[in-house]
């Protein structure tokens, strides 16, 4: 059992409850001694929020933002680390640098994590293990401190640190006037568990591509793409001179950063926003932060002497998750959408599915159902996704169901959540499922799914229709154009057929499921869909709903009236997250490939291209570019285009890791395209060319009988076909 022994401690010294200008980070620190080096050393720990370990002056780990974020009285992360190497004979010192994270935020905000009831000073538990054994773990020997650089720390805010006051990591830190640590009796007391999933990393390291003089003091530095991380920078300013860094996403017409004015006002109304300050210490040396992390493709610099600012550069911060798939065809335009899309992905890849680096930084779960499909095409995602499915399931509460985001503090269980936003609890294991055959997450999730579904039953109204929640978010007129209660009635139906599945591979019986899958069948049937088997909802949403999950007794009429509704738009798409999550693929199925392109690929508003018409380099929050510009929600074009334009795996619906169809669409406009995608049984490849009046196509599969073409399994290797154009 871990921290059998070990206790949560913090520093002495009273915690303000109230906003202040600067607020605390906590220092512990402990020596001990080693006569016989062990074999094995390994370090447990848990730090509420941030923590960074050192052992003998090095840091135990390059990992960044640990622990994880949760429902700290539910779930506690931990991390666990080799330090055998880091041991020396005889005396040897541990120091631990905490920071506030998700734990402890004092500004007010749209979120109101200010008013979470775990808030304190920042506090870890540690335990150190040699040869399988217990050595050193936390308790009220260890010194603690409320001194460190940082002054200040705010995780969705900023950073104020004072390089004149040694970290942990120097050789003019020194701990002999620290006080003994104190237990902390109101610690939270939630499972321990560890963290297993690959950790949030420097990925990499970005050099300006122009710079913008405002004025003596102040220089805008653009590194050419948006991004979520920070700067580093060299220093060698007088002590006690001052250097500002802003961070933003786009500059204003004048060069100047620009700044949303409902950022400070309505959701950071106390403090600064996306600001660091750093304070020399007359010796140069190179800083960057640990504590907090920016959405941002701009820089602002301020300095009384901007000369001594020198060797600026971004650092890409985000989960290191190996990338599963690539697409590249002869439309320049096609492939900045796609690599816009894998990008906005990566810079949300923090524990979970973040909505977005600059603002929030939560895991909003509308924005991840929209968006698991394309997340597990592009990336190894499993570890990840199925760890943070632990976090949502801790959410989960018989009387109120889920949150809108996840983990909370408490906030999200009356805005922004219903099944639009829930149906990642059942989305999340679903596509995990498919795209490695891993059914642990859809067997754990199986009393989940249960009591949700009882949940709603309270939701009901008299017709049996649930209200509650988001619409199809973030569309063009941000209007609620499709009605709730529909889009909620067939997710009800796919939650239902999700839950089936699952029961079948626990070996239960799936009727219950079944039976109300029919239910929600008929009440959809009954309410919207017409006589002349058209939807009573004429928008793009809801037709495409329709016919993705097999809600009609005719197609044609549904087809015709899905085609009308893109022809009324100048093939234009009018919905949102909901809608584009289905309607490219409702498209493909009825052999409307070209039209699903000629969305794609729509100039004017609303359209993906006046997004890169715009210098856009990550996809945004909303069509009209205000608010975040590096959002996820809409990527799942990314995997449309691997679906569609590669061909592979053109079936949302098939499991990939049983067998792999390859049905390329050949585009007019197009010349030429090439795919790949790691499966369970290794990549598979696409490339296929215009040639004349024939179309050369390449498929390359990594074993015999697992990928197939035409009907027809393929064996090991390239197979070259060709096809009259």
């Amino acid at each position: 059992m871990v921290f059998e022994k070990a206790r949560f401690i913090k520093p002495r010294g009273e915690f303000k409850w109230e906003f202040c200008e600067e607020n605390s980070s906590s220092v512990f620190y402990k020596t001990f001694h080693i006569t016989v080096l062990p074999n094995s050393a390994v370090l447990r720990i848990c730090a509420l929020g941030i923590g960074y370990a050192y052992i003998n002056g090095k840091r135990v780990s390059e990992d960044l933002f640990a622990a994880p974020p949760s429902d700290y009285e539910k779930r506690l992360w931990y991390m666990q680390y080799d330090v055998t190497s880091l041991l020396q004979k005889g005396e040897n010192s541990i120091s631990v640098l905490c920071g506030n994270g998700f734990f402890s935020e004092d500004m007010k905000n749209g979120w109101s994590s200010n008013e979470a009831a775990w808030r304190d000073h920042p506090k870890m538990i540690a335990e150190i293990e040699c040869n399988g054994k217990l050595f050193l773990s936390t308790d009220e020997t260890w010194k603690g401190s409320l001194k460190s650089p940082y002054l200040m720390n705010r995780y969705r805010q900023g950073v104020f640190y004072d390089a004149r006051i040694p970290a942990p990591n120097e050789p003019a830190f020194d701990a002999s006037a620290y006080e003994n640590a104190i237990i902390d009796e109101r610690a939270p007391r939630g499972v321990f568990t560890r963290y297993e999933s690959e950790p949030i990393r420097e990925l990499q390291i970005i050099e300006p591509v122009a710079t913008h003089q405002l004025d003596e003091q102040t220089q805008i530095l653009d590194f050419g793409v948006n991004i979520s991380g920070y700067v580093r920078l060299f220093v060698e300013g007088n002590a006690g001179d001052t250097v500002r860094i802003r961070y933003g996403e786009t500059l204003t017409g004048d060069g100047n950063l620009y700044e949303e004015s409902v950022m400070q006002e309505v959701y950071f109304p106390e403090g600064e926003f996306a600001t660091e300050r750093l304070v020399c210490n007359g010796k140069p040396f190179e800083w960057s932060t640990l504590f907090s992390y920016y959405g941002f493709r701009y820089v602002e610099l301020k300095c009384e002497n901007l000369s001594a600012v020198k060797n600026v550069k971004a650092v890409f911060v985000a989960q290191n998750l190996a990338l599963r798939s690539s697409f590249e065809c002869s439309d320049t335009f096609l492939n900045k959408l796609f690599a816009c899309g894998v990008q906005s992905t990566r810079c949300n890849l923090f524990y979970e599915p973040t909505d977005c680096p600059t603002r929030e930084k939560y895991g909003w779960m509308n924005d991840a159902q929209s968006s698991s499909e394309q997340i597990l095409t592009n990336f190894h995602a499993e570890k990840m996704l199925l760890q943070w499915n632990v976090n949502i399931c801790d959410a989960f509460l018989d009387d109120k169901g889920l949150p809108g985001i996840v983990p909370t503090h408490g906030w999200g269980y009356t805005i922004g959540n219903g099944p639009v936003s829930d149906g990642s609890l059942f989305e999340q294991v679903y596509r995990v499922y498919l795209h490695s055959g891993n059914k642990d997450g859809l067997i754990h999730n199986l009393p989940y799914f249960r009591r949700y579904f009882a949940f709603l039953k309270t939701r009901e109204d008299e017709n049996g229709f649930v209200g509650h929640g988001l619409f199809d978010w973030a569309n063009p007129t941000q209007t609620c154009t499709t009605p709730k209660e529909f889009i909620n009635a067939v997710y009800r139906i796919k939650f239902n057929r999700i839950a089936a599945l699952a029961a079948r591979l626990a070996g239960e019986s799936d009727e219950e499921f079944v039976a109300e899958e029919q239910r929600q069948i008929a009440l959809v049937k009954n309410q919207w869909l017409l006589p002349d088997g058209r939807c009573a909802v004429n928008e793009q949403t809801a037709v495409a709903l329709l016919i993705y999950y097999g809600l009609y007794e005719e197609l044609e009429p549904l087809k015709k009236q899905l085609m009308e509704c893109v022809e009324e738009r100048d093939f234009h798409h009018n919905c949102g997250i909901v809608g584009l999550r289905h309607l490219y693929l409702v498209l493909n199925s009825l052999g409307l490939q070209e039209y699903a392109m000629r969305i794609v690929t729509a100039s004017g508003f609303p359209s993906y291209r006046e997004w890169i018409d715009q210098g856009a380099t990550t996809l945004w929050e909303f069509w009209d570019g205000k608010l975040s510009r590096n959002h996820h929600m809409f990527s799942d074009l990314t995997s449309w285009l691997i679906k569609t334009v590669g061909g592979i795996s053109p079936d949302d619906q098939a499991a990939t890791f049983d067998s792999i169809t390859i049905k390329p669409y050949f585009f007019h406009s197009l010349d030429y395209a090439k795919a790949h995608y790691d499966s369970p049984k290794g990549r598979v490849g696409v490339d296929w060319r215009k040639v004349g009046q024939k179309i050369c196509l390449k498929i390359d599969a990594p074993c015999d009988g697992y990928v197939g073409y035409e009907g027809k399994t393929l064996q090991k290797g390239v197979t070259e076909i060709w096809i009259e154009n």
